[in-house]
């Protein structure tokens, strides 16, 4: 009988324990921002007030395009009252004296606006009454207000608005007047004025408890394309105080942009919707900005360019008119030396320029 073979038994592969993959780091999310579009002077009155009555649905800044709509918030001086004079838009006697009618309240909110600087030299053109009425008909359509008030106490408070978890603080104030003096008229309780020390605390106290301060000027010399000394001498002292913008309306006509430590100040954003003249070309043109607020950086801005076709705006077409939105930027670039060194960029896919300021530069002998 043969024997049997001996059998080996089979290996047993063991195996060898892989160490998991680690887990990838979570990607940081994104710091909060808030977009700003901020736009200069309109006037609700004269004959854009005409078409108000006419038609309830008319929106004067249609014709702006996706940098406008697309904004988080939008912001412009309105530089009218809004005020019930029997269907009158404008005064028979003074054509300087004008207001839109109630219906501009709606006007502004289906333009896409937010909320309105009031304090201005056409703030008491109807007087007192249409005032008060002005900001019952911004309330009721749900379009903010600041610059003027019920009381002192109002018109120089803050307007606040709170955007993708950030708090913005806005001031407005005028240094231009109508009917002076401004220290003894009777609006002096109601529209706030670009008093320095009056505005220090107030503005110091929005410093610690809002993530921005921004601050709304209007004053400087109409048809002028660069600020005065007084407008200069204001946004510095802004800016002194630790606001993050100035952004200033009156001349009609697009002025220079300059910085404090990259900080932003628009001198003149010209006119936004209102109607410009024949023999001063630069009123039938100008920009809005976008401020974009992030924390812990500087605002940047972009100028957005557009023009007035009567008292409505239309954004320049990237694809079509891109020889008028360069012509533009030559001149902003050009405005700007009166204001400091701004860096300008071709324009974006929404027609827009990022302005910047420009870098000091050191020269080799100062190196050494």
């Amino acid at each position: 009988m043969r024997a049997l073979a001996s059998v080996q038994p089979a290996e047993v592969l063991v195996p060898i324990p892989v160490p998991p993959e680690p887990e990838p780091e979570p990607e940081p999310e994104p710091e909060p921002r808030v977009v700003f579009a901020v736009g200069g002077d309109v006037n609700l009155g004269r004959e854009c007030g005409q078409q108000i009555l006419r038609d309830g649905t008319y929106a004067p800044l249609a014709g702006l395009g996706e940098a406008w709509t697309s904004a988080d918030v939008r912001f412009a001086n309105l530089e009218s009252q809004l005020s019930d004079q029997n269907g009158e838009t404008q005064s028979p006697y003074h054509r300087l004296i004008f207001t839109g009618p109630p219906g501009g309240a709606e006007a502004l909110s289906l333009s896409g606006v937010d909320v309105v600087s009031t304090a201005n030299n056409h703030a008491w053109d109807y007087g007192r009454s249409a005032l008060l009425e002005t900001m019952t008909h911004l309330e009721r359509a749900g379009v903010g207000f600041v610059g003027t008030g019920r009381d002192a106490q109002q018109a120089y408070r803050p307007y606040v608005l709170r955007v993708n978890g950030l708090r913005v603080a806005l001031f407005a104030v005028t240094h231009v007047w109508n009917q002076p003096p401004f220290a003894t008229h009777a609006a002096r309780e109601l529209v706030a004025w670009a008093d320095v020390p009056r505005l220090s605390a107030n503005v110091e106290r929005a410093r610690r408890e809002y993530d921005f301060v921004l601050v709304s000027y209007h004053g400087g010399e109409e048809y002028v394309h660069a600020p005065t000394e007084r407008a200069k001498r204001f946004a510095r002292q802004m800016m002194a105080l630790g606001v993050d913008a100035v952004i200033g309306h009156h001349p009609h006509v697009p002025q220079g942009i300059g910085h404090v430590a990259g900080r932003p100040i628009l001198y003149s954003l010209g006119n936004l919707a209102f109607a410009g003249h024949q023999d001063r070309p630069w009123t039938r043109q100008s920009f809005f900005a976008r401020l974009t607020l992030q924390k812990g950086k500087p605002p940047a801005v972009s100028a957005c360019p557009f023009v007035l076709e009567g008292h409505r705006p239309r954004s320049f077409d990237v694809r079509r008119e891109s020889l008028a939105i360069e012509l533009f930027r030559r001149h902003l670039l050009e405005a700007s030396l009166y204001t400091g060194r701004v860096d300008i960029s071709p324009a974006d896919e929404l027609g827009c320029l990022s302005v910047s300021e420009r870098a000091a530069q050191v020269s080799p002998s100062s190196s050494n």
